[in-house]
């Protein structure tokens, strides 16, 4: 699909999908991270109690936020690495034959 080949995208918008997201990533991660040790504390407080009360539902949720999280760092490294080839290419161009 040409929508994801960021090739045909102009520097400007690979730009900014990269900063939107890093910003997902970091406000998924930082959300997951704190429902995580609540989760985690909720848990060791309560023991068999919480899980019958659904903390092993909440951890597969958790879980399920990891993975959009590492989805969203995925695309922030794609965006990044296109970047940067263009870059190169771009200085190689400027630099010219040896």
């Amino acid at each position: 699909m040409a929508l994801f080949n960021l090739l045909r995208w102009p520097a400007v918008l690979v730009f900014v999908l990269a900063g939107v997201a890093a910003v997902a990533f970091a406000f998924t991660s930082v959300n997951l991270f704190s429902q995580a040790m609540a989760s985690a504390e909720f848990v060791r407080k309560f023991g068999w109690t919480a899980i019958r009360h659904g903390a092993l539902v909440q951890m597969a949720q958790l879980m399920a936020w990891g993975l959009v999280a590492l989805g969203w760092w995925m695309v922030f490294k794609v965006c990044e690495t296109e970047l940067s080839a263009r870059y190169r290419a771009w200085a190689e161009r400027r630099r010219g034959p040896r």
